[in-house]
């Protein structure tokens, strides 16, 4: 009969019931941050990437449209630095840019960032202009053909890895990546090494050709068989054919 017991329109509740429940709140809180921290560990970190969303730049260059569009500018101390070309929203280099291959062009895009890989997206059809043919005093130097090689790694729209999306590899983003490749936004292979480091090796076809792919592969694990190539920093491979890990051949 002395047991204590709660009355509901009390304000308080008996001394000893509510240290009890302060202590199982406490608890359960801990528990809680633990379990939640834990879980967190185990997450793979997303890359850092930048997109400069609704800020236009001016940008002048060549534009190189095959067989993955890029521009390449020199800065006036000779510097060179090559910029992955798309359209916006999920395309590749939009029509108004095509047709101007080794021309010589300016216009105002939004920068797409990580690391060392850098993207333009060409958003401004009213800016773009053709100056002219390239500047031949500082020309586009050949591949380095590091030979033949089979990666393995993840198939990722370059785009939004590159910083328009996160996170942007594994199931969660298929659904984004297979419309980006569809339209156009040139395909990379996401390979990692044994410490997590991750490379974008781009993806295309046989004597400089844009590689037919399925789109419905983004996000899958294949291994990628072909020529590696790298030009001024950017690894690309022209692919011979690849095998799906977990299905068949093309």
């Amino acid at each position: 009969m002395n047991d204590e017991f709660y009355v509901g329109y009390l304000q308080k509740s008996p001394p000893g019931l509510a240290t009890r429940t302060r202590a199982w709140i406490v608890m359960v809180g801990v528990i809680t941050t633990v379990v939640a921290g834990l879980v967190a560990a185990r997450q793979t970190p997303a890359e850092v990437g930048l997109f400069e969303f609704g800020v236009g730049r001016t940008f002048e260059g060549v534009l190189h449209e095959f067989p993955i569009p890029i521009l390449r500018t020199v800065s006036p101390y000779g510097s060179v630095t090559n910029h992955l070309l798309v359209g916006p929203g999920k395309q590749g280099l939009p029509p108004f840019a095509r047709g101007s291959d080794g021309q010589h062009v300016r216009f105002v895009g939004s920068l797409i960032q990580m690391g060392s890989n850098r993207m333009i997206e060409v958003n401004d059809e009213a800016s773009f202009v053709r100056i002219g043919p390239a500047n031949t005093a500082n020309p586009r130097p050949p591949q380095i053909e590091i030979g033949q090689v089979v990666l393995r790694g993840e198939l990722v729209d370059t785009k939004c890895y590159f910083g328009v999306m996160r996170p942007a590899t594994g199931k969660v983003h298929r659904a984004c990546a297979v419309r980006c490749l569809s339209g156009g936004v040139p395909p990379g292979l996401l390979v990692r090494d044994g410490q997590g480091n991750a490379v974008v090796v781009l993806l295309c076809g046989r004597n400089g050709t844009p590689l037919k792919l399925d789109a419905q592969w983004a996000a899958r694990v294949m291994d990628v068989h072909g020529r590696l190539l790298v030009r001024e920093g950017v690894a690309s491979m022209e692919v011979e054919h690849i095998t799906l890990v977990d299905g068949p051949e093309s």
